[in-house]
């Protein structure tokens, strides 16, 4: 049996958008396979405001980094983003499978590593030190996640961001985040408007 079986054994699950679908300090026998949709995770600040850290789309599964931890209780919230649903995966099962598997291992290995590379993109993003420098770093990672094309119409491959969520990523305000947006279209570095939300990756990474 293969992993895409193996996983497709599972109940699915849908969700809508707004739902937790894990808290923090929750423990979970469960991982979650993303089918459709997409998933943010955040923390809370102590002052109550949300930071959103990254987000987990279509053959993402979560949270990766309780694949092996021996840390049984989540650490950050995982809040449906849009509408979708998830394969609903036993983690002890999960487990077996993989030991049991070379193939299967190997694949978590290329995911988790995946992962990483994701978050040392968001780590990257975050440490920039103005507003503006952020923003395209958060959009070039974003863009490199939902797409191997150059130019990346967010909303086309299912993602809508408001820029308060976007101000959350880049620890900014929305208003803020907004005008830097509009500098951005004029510099021909991203376009948009009700419709669609384009990023140029070639551009966004000069």
């Amino acid at each position: 049996m293969d992993s895409v079986n193996f996983i497709k054994n599972f109940p699915i699950v849908s969700f809508k958008k707004g739902d937790v679908l894990l808290s923090e300090g929750q423990v979970s026998e469960s991982l979650f396979a993303i089918r459709s949709g997409f998933v943010k995770v955040t923390s809370i600040h102590e002052d109550g405001t949300e930071n959103l850290l990254w987000i987990e789309g279509r053959y993402d599964t979560v949270p990766t980094e309780k694949f092996f931890s021996t840390r049984e209780q989540v650490q950050y919230f995982y809040t449906a983003l849009t509408d979708g649903s998830y394969y609903d995966i036993n983690k002890k099962a999960f487990l077996e499978f993989a030991y049991s598997n070379i193939a299967f291992m190997t694949e978590i290995a290329k995911n988790m590593s995946n992962h990483y590379d994701d978050l040392l993109l968001r780590i990257n993003s975050i440490e920039q030190a103005s507003v503006q420098k952020r923003l395209i770093a958060t959009l070039y990672y974003l863009g490199e996640k939902l797409s191997a094309n150059d130019t990346v119409d967010f909303i086309e491959e299912g993602l809508r961001l408001t820029h308060g969520e976007l101000a959350a990523m880049v620890s900014s305000t929305r208003e803020t985040v907004s005008l830097e947006l509009s500098k951005l279209k004029e510099r021909e570095l991203i376009d948009y408007d009700k419709t669609k939300f384009v990023v140029y990756l070639s551009k966004l990474k000069q």
